[in-house]
């Protein structure tokens, strides 16, 4: 692999020469540190990130290793094409550890090259074991709105859902919808009344925007009776004020 292709796609700092060879060093500031559980959002900016580069070999494999001698007329030697791919795949591999969170780096200790970090990472958020996918299933069972917004409610409920997607057990619209409804309070029956009367299930961004309305209807109602708990607060204290200042009054009267 002598140079790198769509090096038009790079910035001037994103480009290294070295020994003649054209390199590129990886921009991930863009990419959100992986954490635990968001883990598909991840993958995806990485993977379309390094395919825009033309290097997502380097992660599946599939540009794999040079071997790292060659023989010439029976003289064994380093082999030059295993050193360039060698420089590569260490930029890469810097940068996937830091767009990886300080407190998941410890699970690629172990891992050398670009792809066993992909690897590894692979085998740990998307092992579809029984225990993993109950795990998610049970949390899906006891998330409920309770006093999140709407946007941390339904972010948490499809971060579960797309967990369960990668691990190959994914969950039909119909029931994403029904557990969307299921967490949600008495506050929300219009729009659970709503979506419950359609003969399909809507989508989740249908569904979105119609709680996120509700919602701000729900604010709106509620702040239409906060300024006057201040108006009363200051009555009760200038009221408080002028009995400190009569009292003091008189106590300076009866002295007198």
């Amino acid at each position: 692999m002598s140079s790198s292709p769509n090096i038009s796609a790079a910035t001037i700092s994103d480009i290294i020469v070295a020994d003649a060879h054209t390199y590129l060093n990886i921009n991930m500031s863009n990419v959100s540190k992986l954490t635990p559980s968001n883990y598909l959002m991840w993958l995806r900016q990485v993977h379309s990130l390094l395919a825009g580069y033309g290097l997502v070999g380097h992660l599946d494999g599939t540009t794999a290793a040079p071997p790292t001698t060659i023989t010439v007329d029976n003289v064994s030697a380093d082999n030059p094409e295993y050193q360039i791919w060698l420089c590569q795949d260490r930029l890469i591999y810097s940068a996937l550890l830091g767009a990886i969170s300080i407190s998941q780096q410890p699970i690629v200790t172990r891992a050398n090259t670009a792809h066993e970090v992909w690897q590894t990472l692979a085998s740990t958020y998307a092992n579809p074991s029984r225990g993993h996918i109950r795990q998610l299933k049970t949390q899906l069972k006891h998330w409920t709105k309770g006093d999140k917004s709407i946007e941390t409610y339904l972010q948490g409920l499809v971060t579960r859902f797309d967990q369960l997607a990668i691990l190959g057990r994914p969950e039909e619209l119909e029931d994403q919808i029904e557990k969307i409804l299921e967490g949600l309070p008495e506050d929300y029956k219009p729009v659970i009344d709503q979506v419950e009367g359609r003969n399909t299930p809507p989508s989740i961004t249908y569904l979105h925007e119609r709680l996120i309305n509700h919602e701000s209807k729900l604010l709106a109602a509620a702040s239409h009776y906060l300024p006057h708990a201040p108006t009363s607060a200051n009555v009760a204290q200038h009221q408080s004020s002028n009995s400190h200042r009569s009292s003091n009054r008189n106590k300076a009267a009866n002295t007198n």
